[in-house]
């Protein structure tokens, strides 16, 4: 054999992928720190929330903490209280190293992103600590000692859990049906929570809250340079839940030029970036919710029926609060532990299985915990309700025609059409302007007030040229 002929055996190497971010929050009261690598991650006094911290001026979803693959940053949810960082308060603020919040009046939070060291050489990998986690919802509810399933005792509800637990342990795609407020994403969890997936992410995506011309890139990922602004990759929604539960909230809005793309990951498992040229595999279970009829959406051609057939393999109908009042005691209770307070008296429970819920168990939530933050004897039973003047709000003075109401003229001369028009818009206008007041001038506080999403209520401002910024500048001493 020729010197040249001769071979030399080198050493396997492979190049280093890039470091796997993880974020590290240390709370107040918890002795160790909370750690994610993934998707979103809330905080608030909510029970739900990844980390729930029991304060009077943190609102029940207080902040998010969003985990990509390009970085990491904590967005405050237009809360009334507010998130500061180094004295100022902060509605999105991107992370690198630690920082330390200020949530509400008191909280100290710290957040820390670090990235895992990668290996190097196959044959002499880098030694690294034990890789952070994602902790299971139901280990830390577990953990704090509170309920993880549903609550309520009535048929409805019994029916509700026994439907989760058949689909929960299958791949199925389930479609959730609700109105708004009963807590389709509670069902969702408990769906994650219950099957093989639960120490996987569960990953959240609201179809209403990203703008249509962002939605493909959240849901999907793109390049850099797939569109301006593009200087890095990102993996988007499917993948952020490989290996667990994608959850898609108000999928009745996905816009219908995108649904032939949802149709293809859902039938194929497969996602191809916005930019990209290449489709890539992911092994996901979906999850959707709707408060809208999705058939009807089908008839009026804003929904695509094979999606519509593709999403509910497996159906779930959430009853609302008025069909199961029976449950209303034991919801009450529950929503008044979770912040702080000790029991409602008798006579309360009884004016609250009265009333129509039409903003369901959500509305229920906001009703008690607003009765336990303003019970004059904090730590004792809850005898009143103290929201009368939310009921002001029912019949503004544009609505009280033939009852004495100022300022409102009936013009006849018109098409009944216009003159209908033209009365529910002055009602609309004069409604959130009450409202608005009344809520502290806090768009939060409004939706809850008015059971109305705080979407669709920005929606309304922006429709009547109500600026919240503006009028919170104007307002009465």
């Amino acid at each position: 054999m020729s010197e040249s002929d001769r071979t030399m055996t080198v050493p396997l190497r492979r190049a280093a992928p890039p470091p796997t971010r993880y974020v590290e929050v240390v709370s107040p009261g918890v002795p160790s720190p909370f750690r994610a690598r993934e998707g979103v991650v809330r905080v608030g006094r909510d029970v739900g929330n990844e980390i729930v911290i029991q304060d009077p001026f943190v609102s029940r979803v207080h902040i998010e903490i969003r985990i990509y693959p390009h970085g990491v940053e904590v967005v405050d949810l237009d809360t009334k209280n507010g998130t500061h960082y180094q004295g100022a308060r902060i509605r999105e603020l991107k992370v690198n190293g630690e920082v330390t919040l200020m949530l509400g009046k008191q909280v100290s939070l710290s957040i820390r992103v670090g990235d895992d060291a990668p290996f190097s050489d196959v044959t002499s990998p880098a030694i690294m600590a034990p890789p952070p986690t994602i902790i299971p919802p139901v280990a830390r509810a577990a953990a704090r000692g509170e309920r993880t399933e549903l609550i309520g005792d009535s048929a409805a509800m019994q029916r509700l859990r026994s439907g989760i637990a058949k689909m929960a342990p299958s791949p199925l795609t389930v479609l959730i049906e609700g109105e708004t407020g009963t807590g389709k994403e509670v069902i969702a969890r408990a769906l994650h929570q219950q099957s093989p997936r639960a120490g996987r992410p569960l990953v959240v995506f609201d179809c209403a809250s990203v703008s249509p011309n962002l939605i493909a890139s959240e849901l999907f990922g793109h390049v850099k340079g797939a569109f301006t602004g593009a200087v890095g990759s990102a993996e988007g929604a499917f993948r952020r839940a490989d290996g667990g539960t994608l959850f898609l909230d108000e999928i009745g809005e996905l816009p219908l030029d995108l649904q032939p793309a949802l149709l293809r990951a859902l039938e194929a498992r497969q996602v191809k970036p916005v930019g990209g040229d290449a489709y890539r595999a992911v092994d996901v279970r979906v999850v959707a919710a709707t408060n809208r009829s999705l058939e009807a959406e089908v008839q009026a051609g804003r929904f695509r029926q094979d999606l519509l057939f593709r999403l509910a393999v497996g159906r779930i109908k959430v009853p609302p609060l008025r069909s199961r009042v029976e449950d209303i005691p034991a919801l009450a209770q529950h929503f008044a532990r979770a912040v702080g307070g000790a029991s409602i008296a008798p006579s309360v429970l009884a004016a609250l299985a009265s009333r129509p819920w039409r903003g369901n168990v959500r509305e229920l939530r906001n009703v008690i915990e607003r009765a336990v933050m303003l019970n004059p004897t904090p730590g004792s039973a809850v005898t009143s309700l103290d929201d009368d003047d939310d009921h002001d709000l029912v019949m503004p003075d544009t609505l009280r025609v033939g009852l004495g109401a100022p300022n409102v003229t009936l013009e006849a001369e018109v098409p009944f059409q216009d003159a209908k028009q033209a009365a529910v818009e002055r009602f609309e206008r004069d409604y959130l302007l009450k409202l608005f007041e009344r809520s502290g001038y806090n768009l939060s506080e409004a939706a809850r007030r008015s059971g109305v999403d705080r979407r669709y209520l920005r929606e309304l401002f922006k429709k009547h040229n109500l600026d919240p910024t503006t009028l919170r500048a104007q307002r009465r001493p």
